[in-house]
C-alpha cells in the first residue's frame, strides 16, 4: 500500500508542478486554518523550510471561521478525500487537523469549540488550538511565559518587544523559524504548568504539536532536532 501511495503522490507532484527538491512524504495532511493569512503563511513557510509539497500538506482557509465550520468542513474534505481514494484518484489524508483561536475569556467562540469536538464525525479530527491565539505561539519562538492575555492584542504587543515590525499574516524569516525547536519546548511545558498548577490555560497552544506531525513528514536529514514529549 505504500508504494501505492508513493506512486499516486508522485503522479500528483508531477501534474501540479512541485518545485524540484521538494520530497514525497509518506502522510498526508489536511489543515484546516481560521486564519485568513497569519496561520497559512506561517504553516506554508514551514512546509518550505521542511521541502514538504501542497501535496503532502494541504492547507484550506474556509468562508465560515467559527469552530463548528471549521470542523464540519475539515470532516467534508475528509470524507470527500475518501470517496477519491476509494475510486483510486487519490489517496486519504493520514491526518486531519483544524486550527482556530480561542481569544476572549467567556466568548462565545469558547463554548462552541467544545460543540464542535464534541461532534462525533470529529472523533479522528486533531486540534491545534491557541489561547488566546496564534501570536501566542510565536511568541513561544522568543521566550517562554504563562502570564494571562486578556486577547490577542495583548499576545501582539508582547511578541513585538522581539518582532518590532509584526503585522497579521506576515511571513516569518528563516531566522525565525530555526527557533521551532524552542517553541515546541515552550508550548509542552507551559501545558505541564497548567496541568499541574490547575490553570485556566491561558495562555498555551497546540499548535506544537501539528509542527510536530509536520517534522515527522519529511525526511530525517530535513527535520527539526526536537526532543521526544
Amino acid at each position: 500500500m505504500r508504494g501505492h501511495k508513493s506512486f499516486v503522490r508522485s503522479a500528483k507532484m508531477y501534474q501540479r508542478g512541485t518545485p524540484r527538491g521538494y520530497e514525497i512524504s509518506d502522510k498526508v495532511l489536511l489543515i484546516v486554518t481560521e486564519g485568513e493569512k497569519t496561520e497559512p503563511n506561517y504553516l506554508k513557510a514551514l512546509c518550505d523550510r521542511l521541502r514538504l509539497s501542497a501535496t503532502d500538506i494541504e492547507i484550506v482557509h474556509p468562508e465560515g471561521t467559527d469552530p463548528l465550520t471549521l470542523v464540519r468542513t475539515a470532516v467534508d474534505l475528509r470524507n470527500k478525500r475518501k470517496n477519491a481514494a476509494k475510486k483510486g484518484f487519490s489517496v486519504e489524508y493520514d491526518e486531519v487537523w483544524v486550527v482556530f483561536d480561542m481569544e476572549r475569556p467567556h466568548d462565545e467562540r469558547r463554548r462552541l469549540a467544545v460543540q464542535a469536538k464534541a461532534l462525533p464525525e470529529a472523533s479522528e479530527i486533531k486540534f491545534a488550538c491557541s489561547d488566546p491565539c496564534f501570536e501566542y505561539w510565536l511568541l513561544l519562538h522568543e521566550e517562554y511565559t504563562t502570564a494571562s492575555f486578556a486577547d490577542w492584542k495583548a499576545v501582539v504587543r508582547r511578541l513585538k518587544k522581539h518582532w518590532k515590525d509584526y503585522a497579521k499574516g506576515q511571513q516569518p524569516t528563516h531566522e525565525f523559524l530555526q527557533k521551532v525547536p524552542t517553541a515546541v519546548t515552550h508550548a509542552e511545558r507551559c501545558r505541564v504548568h497548567h496541568r499541574n498548577g490547575g490553570g485556566d490555560g491561558n495562555p498555551s497552544t497546540e499548535v506544537d504539536r501539528l509542527v510536530r506531525s509536520m517534522n515527522d513528514s519529511t525526511r530525517p536529514h530535513l527535520r527539526y532536532a526536537i526532543p521526544s514529549e
